[in-house]
């Protein structure tokens, strides 16, 4: 019982927090604007290339994706740090 009530109570109050990138004296805009520069650099498209049965290959539209270790890096290099906010 002790068990349930512990992941219980360990489940609400990670709902309640979300991960955020801190840095002192940064202004909302700046964070923005240094937010969408690492997505920027942290996303790389690339095509998808889909097999059909009778042996041909199709070409899908482009895939992006976030890299979150890129990402993490490009705002580590901005003087962000890894912090967490309570909802």
């Amino acid at each position: 019982m002790k068990m349930r009530i512990a992941v219980l109570f360990l489940f609400v109050f990670a709902a309640g927090c979300s991960a955020a990138w801190e840095r002192s004296n940064v202004t909302g805009t700046q964070l923005v604007a240094d937010t969408d520069a690492c997505k920027v650099a942290a996303t790389g498209g690339r095509l998808e290339l889909q097999e059909t049965l009778s042996g041909s290959t199709t070409l899908l539209l482009p895939v992006s994706e976030l890299d979150q270790r890129v990402f993490g890096d490009c705002m580590r290099q901005r003087g962000y740090a890894r912090g967490f906010m309570l909802d």
